[in-house]
């Protein structure tokens, strides 16, 4: 398994973002472990205190670790396939349809929209 104690890779502030890099690094086959993040779930005022909820790898893990840790600060993630990219402009809003801007204005303001009916005629 690990050759040593745990080297802490990187330190996050929200449970959910050492999650989302964890779940990164296991992806590129690192085994990464979250140290804190019940901790600071139940008293977050102790987060500045203990550091953070802490993502810890593996000694021989490191250097490939330390990697993925660079390009994820950088925001140079994979996309998973050059086509999406090539269809969609940078920058480019999609527009998901009248039943998800129905949903977004019932989460934003709790009023339900009807949505627009389309009549067929022949």
């Amino acid at each position: 398994m690990s050759s040593g104690p745990l080297i802490t890779l990187a330190r996050f502030t929200f449970p959910h973002e050492a999650h989302v890099f964890m779940g990164l690094l296991e992806s590129r086959g690192l085994a990464a472990f979250i140290a804190d993040e019940h901790l600071i779930t139940m008293q977050w005022m102790w987060e500045t205190a203990l550091g953070g909820v802490k993502v810890q790898v593996a000694p021989h893990d490191l250097e490939a670790a330390k990697e993925v840790l660079a390009d994820h600060q950088a925001h140079r993630l994979a996309m998973s396939s050059s086509a999406s990219e090539a269809s969609t402009p940078p920058g480019a809003m999609r527009f998901y349809g009248w039943r998800a801007l129905v949903m977004a204005c019932w989460a934003v303001t709790g009023v339900v929209f009807p949505l627009p009916r389309h009549q067929r005629r022949c």
